[in-house]
């Protein structure tokens, strides 16, 4: 049913109340649509696939970025990852490998210091037990 339609239908079903002004009765516009039992179980079905589709729809645009990721930056031909392979590692000295790969000033600081702190910990339990 259009707006209009129903605009209409409430126009002609409408009554003046003295305490609210014109109102209509929910039971003149309230419409009932009966269904058979076909007609239901199609409409149960149709609510399935439907869902089923978006949640389908979700999954398959992850599952094409994470195999597009995965050729592009892992395993495809021209990947950023065949730079790193075991001969051209292998060749790398200490310091540069340790440039590259290896932690960064204040995680390094951290760690000694920690390192530190283990050490006094360990030296103040053997003096508690002797």
């Amino acid at each position: 049913m259009s707006t209009k339609a129903i605009a209409r239908d409430c126009d002609q079903k409408s009554v003046d109340d003295c305490k609210h002004g014109e109102v209509v009765r929910l039971s003149d516009i309230v419409q009932q649509h009966h269904m058979n039992n076909v007609d239901h179980t199609i409409r149960d079905i149709h609510d399935i696939l439907d869902s089923y589709y978006k949640v389908a729809r979700k999954r398959f645009v992850v599952n094409v970025c994470m195999q597009a990721a995965d050729h592009y930056l892992v395993t495809g031909p021209e990947t950023p990852m065949k730079l790193f392979s075991l001969s051209w590692v292998n060749d790398l000295s200490d310091e540069r490998l340790e440039e590259i790969v290896g932690e960064g000033r204040p995680s390094k600081r951290r760690r000694r210091q920690l390192q530190k702190e283990v050490e006094d910990l360990e030296a103040g339990k053997a003096v508690l037990l002797k």
